[in-house]
């Protein structure tokens, strides 16, 4: 390895002279620019806030000599994506006078806005704050928002399990206070005492970001094994309940980097309650003193465990824990729940799953639509606001007699009920990508409504209409909507073009396959096509898509 390739990324640099996460923050947010300086603009991600432009616009800009349009993408961090009605109110508040008047529901359970002004930023920040909302950790190069069950937060059977996800969102936040000094408060701490950062992060935090999702013991529709670190309700039978622990997934590639790749995660152990905690610490210190900062694209948990070999690393996890670690219950995976539609829940109360395009809450131009169905039960009921890792929402503790009201209330602000969805939507996925994201290479959240259409139309001629069929659609490789699992994903490849993989499955524990590259996006029916046929009259009863591709069509 040459110098100039060992050499550290220059994110490295910024993050140790930041003075923990601080750096010019306040000076540029104070400066009438409305963008920020490169090294604030990287700083500003661990703050939960990604520097964008409107590239739908930025080639007639650049041509007409004017500046890009600038704004920015603030991600809330939500823990269990359990929010309540008045903080959904103050949402939907921030969305209408802050940002572009939508409310971006992501696979991670967060909340994001899009389109919000450099001189927004502190603002929505402190009333974020005032209703116990952050947006920071909700990217950066630390432990991001942790994910569960959106079942797990309704039942009360699994309190503990909420419980744990907050707890898991405490304990493994940075410790600085830069985000209030910069973003609610508005100056520097008048104290002159450093801050003191947890010991797991040191001056220059992780090489990159780290996941953890919680799965539900029965159904798996956080993609536990596309996680840095999942845990998996369990019993053993000698220790009682505690946690089986996976390790070392993640989706994201590049086109760029061929020694990128998705890998699912592997058992780790099982550990009890109390035991979970310092085996978290054990790996978070692996991936610190052990991932790679030489290089961005690599530095991702499961390149380490890629690169070291499985035993060696699982050692070295071992040896920072500081005893030996028991083997890993064997658990079976099964078929994620969309959460879609009516249950009846333990105590008795309702919820409703309520189907969200791309995870996009918003109105029509009339004003009707999901957001204000949403808005007008926060305002009318004290409710608890569920998002899916499905993109979706959940609408839980519903007194019985409400059930009419509500239904009504969805209906005539134009929601569609489960049963008017078709098997292709209900499941379908996509990430923004343009005309904010910047690393999009093309089209997936405006362009997935055509395609859910297409491949629909296709199941439905087949006589294929009320099967199940998982499709997942991301502007680029980084795989925010994890198509690298799906039945079919559809990734963007190039301006204009993607590549199709098939064969993941709906219990989320295969990789699927590239099938084929390039492909314009009304290509894609028609390839599918024969695919569908084949599975219609040579695949097993109730076999899945993706089942019957790895074992038919595949092999």
């Amino acid at each position: 390895m040459s110098e100039e390739t060992a050499s550290l990324v220059a994110e490295e640099s910024i993050k140790q002279s930041s003075n923990h996460l601080r750096g010019d923050l306040l000076e540029d947010l104070e400066s009438a620019a409305p963008n920020l300086s490169g090294h604030s603009e990287h700083l500003l991600k661990f703050h939960g806030i990604y520097a964008q432009d409107n590239r739908d616009v930025r080639r007639e800009r650049t041509l007409a000599g004017e500046s890009l349009e600038y704004i920015f993408m603030i991600r809330v961090a939500i823990p269990g994506g359990r929010l309540s009605s008045t903080q959904w109110l103050a949402i939907d508040n921030i969305a209408e006078e802050l940002a572009d008047g939508s409310i971006r529901l992501t696979t991670r359970q967060a909340v994001q806005f899009h389109g919000v002004l450099k001189f927004s930023l502190q603002e929505l920040s402190g009333r974020l704050h005032a209703h116990a909302m952050t947006s920071f950790a909700a990217c950066g190069d630390v432990v991001r928002n942790t994910v569960m069950c959106s079942s797990l937060v309704s039942d009360d059977d699994h309190t503990h399990v909420t419980e744990l996800a907050n707890h898991l969102a405490t304990k493994f936040k940075p410790a600085t206070q830069a985000h209030w000094e910069v973003f609610v408060n508005g100056e520097r701490a008048a104290s002159i005492e450093p801050d003191v950062e947890h010991d797991f992060y040191g001056d220059t935090y992780l090489p990159r970001k780290f996941k953890i999702a919680i799965a539900h013991p029965d159904e798996n529709c956080v993609d536990v094994l596309a996680q840095d670190l999942g845990l998996i309700p369990s019993t053993h039978p000698d220790l009682g309940a505690g946690y089986n622990v996976v390790i070392g997934g993640g989706l994201g590639r590049s086109y760029a980097q061929p020694d990128t790749f998705a890998r699912l995660a592997t058992p780790l152990t099982f550990v009890t309650p109390d035991e979970l905690d310092d085996v978290i610490r054990a790996v978070l210190t692996t991936y610190r003193d052990l991932g790679d900062r030489t290089n961005r694209r690599r530095a991702r948990l499961k390149y380490v465990a890629a690169d070291m070999g499985i035993d060696d690393f699982y050692a070295e996890i071992e040896k920072r824990y500081g005893q030996a670690l028991r083997p890993a219950l064997t658990v079976e995976l099964h078929d994620a729940d969309d959460h879609l539609g009516w249950r009846t829940l333990s105590d008795g109360t309702l919820e409703v799953g309520i189907r969200v395009g791309a995870g996009r809450v918003r109105d029509d131009v009339n004003g009707r639509g999901l957001r204000s169905a949403l808005r007008e039960l926060a305002t009318a009921r004290e409710l608890r606001f569920l998002i899916t890792p499905q993109q979706d929402i959940v609408i839980s503790a519903i007194a019985p007699e409400d059930h009419d009201w509500v239904a009504d209330l969805l209906t005539q602000h134009g929601v569609r009920a489960v049963e008017e969805l078709g098997n292709v939507e209900r499941a379908a996925l996509a990430c923004p990508a343009l005309p904010t994201c910047s690393q999009a290479l093309t089209e997936a959240e405006r362009r997935l409504p055509s395609l859910i259409d297409d491949v629909q139309a296709s199941l439905d001629q087949k006589g294929l209409g009320k099967r199940r069929l998982q499709l997942r659609m991301t502007g680029c490789p980084n795989g925010c909507a994890r198509p690298a699992v799906a039945e079919v994903g559809v990734v963007g490849r190039t301006k204009n073009t993607y590549d199709l993989f098939l064969g993941g499955g709906l219990r989320g524990d295969r990789l699927a396959s590239l099938h084929q590259e390039k492909l314009k996006l009304d290509e894609i029916p028609a390839i599918l096509e024969p695919l569908l046929e084949r599975w219609r009259d040579e695949g097993d009863e109730g076999e899945a898509f993706g089942d019957f591709y790895v074992r038919v069509l595949q092999s």
